[in-house]
């Protein structure tokens, strides 16, 4: 127990990760002795190289290198919480009841190893040192019927073990991505343009000055524009996240890009984003391709703007519908007659 108060104690106080890590058998170790027992028992994430998780449907990686992690061939950064949380759970989850060591039961758990094929496929977590050795080969199976829990065994091993609590294990890349594209930061938007895809633009801008309102650049004297439409079209700008990601090659009428909605919002620092929206609704969620570009000279923010772009500029994301539908408006839907 001491060893697991010190692994925890340690990863808390550090800014990133963290611990002491064993060589070899801790996994396997861990079904040997006496008293609780956990998944894992020491670990030194620094000493990490590659996750890899398999399925029945695909296998992928996350791979570290110089303290960031990222996820499979599109080299897209993963979420360091949300691997935290995983390395986290396996130095803090025991390894409960035995369930049974008949293999004819794997199926029934799913506790099947991917590689072997068949009914029961379980989720096959591995990780490995940067000497390519093993850390820790585990696979994990449903979730308890009646109750909480879940099945697991240790590859190469005939006996299945009950846990607590479901590994947050996501079983697919797109699952382990950074999600947020960008970030304004303390920056506001001031300019607001929209090109509908009849061609209709029509420009917003941000009176900071004297009434601190929006207002239609051509707006005339019997329009009144609706302010809270306007502010919640800012708002969905600010907190872009994405649910999966393409090529950017991919064919347009696939992903509802045939026609475009573009969106132009100049912040108060001078960055400039430019978004092209597919106006077509897929699956409850429309594709975007995005740049950033700037109007400053602060070169600090051109390097990072030249960074986020070389990151996204191969991609195009999927956005949920209900969180950008509020951009894809003509001009007469911000309007209130008198």
């Amino acid at each position: 127990m001491w060893k697991i108060l010190f692994a925890l104690t340690t990863v808390l106080a550090a800014t990133g990760f963290f611990l002491v890590w064993q060589e070899q058998g801790s996994s396997r170790a861990a079904n040997q002795m006496s008293g609780p027992k956990t998944l894992l028992d020491e670990l030194k994430v620094e000493k990490l190289a590659t996750l890899q998780i398999r399925t029945a449907d695909q296998d992928f990686e996350l791979k570290q290198a110089d303290g960031t992690w990222r996820v499979g061939e599109s080299d897209w950064p993963a979420d360091s919480k949300q691997v935290r949380r995983l390395l986290l759970a396996l130095l803090e989850t025991k390894v409960g009841d035995k369930v049974t060591s008949n293999p004819e039961r794997h199926p029934r758990l799913e506790l099947v190893d991917p590689e072997a094929g068949g009914s029961g496929t379980a989720k096959r977590l591995d990780l490995i040192d940067q000497q390519q050795r093993s850390v820790l080969q585990l696979l994990i199976g449903k979730l308890r019927e009646q109750g909480d829990g879940q099945y697991i065994r240790f590859f190469g091993e005939e006996a299945a073990f009950l846990i607590a609590k479901q590994l947050p294990l996501a079983d697919s890349e797109v699952g382990w991505m950074q999600k947020n594209l960008f970030s304004l930061g303390n920056a506001s938007i001031q300019v607001l343009k929209i090109q509908t895809p009849r061609g209709v633009e029509y420009i917003l801008e941000h009176d900071t000055e004297a009434t601190d309102k929006w207002k239609l650049l051509d707006q005339q004297d019997v329009e009144q524009l609706n302010g809270s439409m306007v502010d919640r079209m800012v708002r969905a700008l600010r907190s872009l996240e994405f649910d999966d990601l393409k090529s950017n090659k991919t064919p347009p009428k696939e992903v509802g890009r045939d026609e475009i909605f573009q969106i132009t919002g100049t912040a108060s620092d001078g960055r400039v984003l430019k978004m092209s929206i597919g106006a077509m609704e897929v699956a409850k969620q429309h594709w975007i391709s995005l740049v950033l570009k700037s109007g400053s000279d602060n070169q600090t923010m051109n390097q990072e703007i030249e960074l986020l772009n070389q990151k996204i500029g191969s991609w195009i994301f999927a956005i949920p519908a209900y969180s950008i539908q509020v951009l894809l408006k003509d001009r007469s839907a911000l309007l209130e007659q008198k």
